[in-house]
């Protein structure tokens, strides 16, 4: 190392999101060979706009050190900001990156991750720590309870779950603890359908039947009970919620369903229709929690979508899909999508999506980059339809179906790739989830590549063309997302994809916008970038991969 030199190691947030309007702290660690003085440029950035900024001069000192700058968010709700530090010093210099979010509670932006390894209590709070680089602003601790009817052990922290993992609950206190250390909240799950065969045989009458009779379960491990109101599974569930919320600071429930069957019929023969029930049984678990913990709020799975249309007026945080076959086109999911914002009354939407093409651990290098790469495509959808993506475990690792510890861990250039995506929807959330976002006709819009030649674009995410779509924010902003399918052969999201390459030279013509910027998670860090006007009419497009957002904004203010 140069004698002179200074190396950024790490630098972000310390939480990922602050209230509108107060101080967003930043820490920023550094490592040197020798004491050196260096001069900080510490920007806040709205778009390409500079709205608050900090120089302060300080000495490095040999080996690692670290630093925290504080700066004021402006007082736009549920709005995102770059933030950029420049250090020079004699003879060298040094730059790095990130967002923050101003919202007014996690449920406005829902990063959704999965933690699911509570054998150590170091090991658990580190990996929800690390999660933070992600800017994942909630959690849902999965497979954390002693019994899904009976959360806690009679006696100790320490146990063997229903499925035989190890779990400590002392583990699980600490990444609750870890999580609020640096504004991650903490949902615990939750079944909402059942119970172990020990409880059901002592309980039989808690049963539920199909029309021939037969107990309902999931692979008879976990049985489907009666969840009508005043039964008895009812109110246990409701004391559990209280109960775990209270003793562990859980900051919610992540209510759990199960998808089909979607009737059943009760032990004293009366038939049951769960999407009738779903609505009550949310309401009457939002006020068990809320009444457990101050601002304590519930999530509710519709698996397959079942029952949104019912549920979508329930008091949950956010509208929260888990999608399965026969939904898999990228068309289906981004049609969830929108329908969940049509129903959603302002809120958030999160899909639960699994890449099963990262199952299996390929040898040929070029399967696994595949199926990273459908990681990233699908991700970039769900964020472009204007929702988040469920996808991501402890650890830098990837949920590749729904029992979440069966997850595949991602190498350190596949982290970077997604990771760019985290901190990128972080940056421009205003942009791409604006719950008064209006979609625009795609009159006029059109692309050309370097040579001339016109690029397919279509109104829906299709194999073989750039899935075009325009909006309007509430502010008036206009935006259009781009995202590159071009080179794909079908529109399977759960399935190994070619790579994205880099496109460049393109241009766009879009008659509502003027002077637009862009933007590009792995173009410039995610900065935003001017478009200049191409001499044969419309914009010049940077390079870029996957992803492109264009957006015409009428007034932004700078410092």
């Amino acid at each position: 190392m140069p004698a002179s030199r200074v190396r950024v190691i790490a630098f972000g947030p310390t939480r990922p999101w602050f209230r509108p309007g107060t101080r967003a702290t930043f820490k920023l660690e550094l490592r040197a060979a020798t004491p050196t003085a260096v001069r900080a440029t510490f920007e806040l950035l709205d778009l390409d706009r500079v709205v608050a900024r900090a120089e302060p001069r300080f000495r490095v000192p040999v080996g690692g050190s670290r630093r925290v700058v504080g700066l004021d968010l402006p007082d736009s709700h549920r709005h995102g900001y770059g933030m950029r530090v420049t250090l020079t010093w004699a003879g060298g210099a040094a730059a790095a990156s990130s967002a923050v979010e101003a919202l007014d509670g996690w449920w406005e932006s829902p990063r959704h991750a999965a933690v699911t390894d509570f054998r150590s209590p170091r090991r658990t709070a580190r990996s929800v720590a690390a999660l933070l680089a992600w800017h994942v602003t909630v959690v849902q601790d999965y497979d954390w309870m002693y019994r899904h009817y009976r959360y806690m052990p009679a006696s100790g922290d320490a146990f063997m779950d229903a499925l035989g993992r190890r779990v400590s609950h002392a583990a699980v206190r600490a990444g609750v603890r870890a999580g609020h250390r640096v504004g991650i909240a903490t949902l615990a799950y939750g079944s909402v359908y059942g119970a172990e065969r020990e409880y059901i045989d002592g309980h039989p009458d808690e049963r539920v039947f199909d029309t021939e009779g037969h107990p309902l379960s999931l692979g008879e491990t976990f049985f489907i009970n009666d969840l009508r109101p005043g039964r008895p599974w009812r109110r246990r569930l409701m004391a559990e919620y209280a109960r775990a919320c209270r003793r562990f600071g859980f900051d919610g429930i992540h209510m759990d369903s199960y998808g089909p069957p979607h009737t059943a019929v009760a032990a004293d023969g009366t038939p049951i229709d769960f999407a009738a029930l779903y609505p009550g049984l949310i309401d009457e678990g939002a006020r068990a929690v809320a009444s457990a913990r101050v601002g304590g709020r519930v999530l509710f799975n519709c698996v397959e979508g079942f029952p949104l249309e019912q549920v979508a007026t329930a008091p949950a945080a956010a509208l929260y899909l888990e999608l399965w076959p026969p939904d898999v086109a990228y068309g289906d999911v981004v049609r969830w999508v929108d329908l969940a914002r049509r129903l959603g009354e302002g809120r958030a939407v999160v899909i639960a999506a699994y890449i099963s093409a990262l199952r299996a651990e390929a040898s040929n290098p070029g399967e696994r980059a595949g199926a990273v790469e459908a990681v990233l495509l699908l991700t970039s959808i769900i964020a472009a339809a204007g929702a988040y993506h469920h996808v991501l475990a402890e650890a830098n690792r990837v949920l590749v179906e729904g029992y979440y510890p069966e997850a595949r861990a991602l190498r350190h250039s596949e982290v970077r790739e997604l990771q760019a995506t985290w901190v990128f929807t972080a940056r421009y959330v205003h942009l791409l989830s604006d719950p008064g976002l209006r979609q625009m006709t795609l009159d006029g819009v059109q692309l050309f590549a370097d040579d001339g030649g016109q690029i397919p674009i279509s109104a829906s995410p299709q194999a073989g063309s750039v899935w075009a779509r325009a909006a309007t924010l509430s502010d008036g902003t206009t935006v259009l997302q781009l995202i590159d399918l071009l080179d794909q052969t079908d529109d399977r999201w759960d399935a190994v994809r070619q790579a994205s390459p880099s496109r460049i030279g393109w241009r766009l013509k879009w008659p509502v916008a003027s002077a637009p910027i862009t933007m590009s998670p792995w173009t410039g860090a995610g900065d935003a970038l001017a478009a200049d006007a191409h001499a044969s009419g419309g914009w010049s497009l940077p390079r870029f991969r996957r992803w492109l957002v264009v957006t015409a904004v009428a007034d932004r203010r700078g410092v």
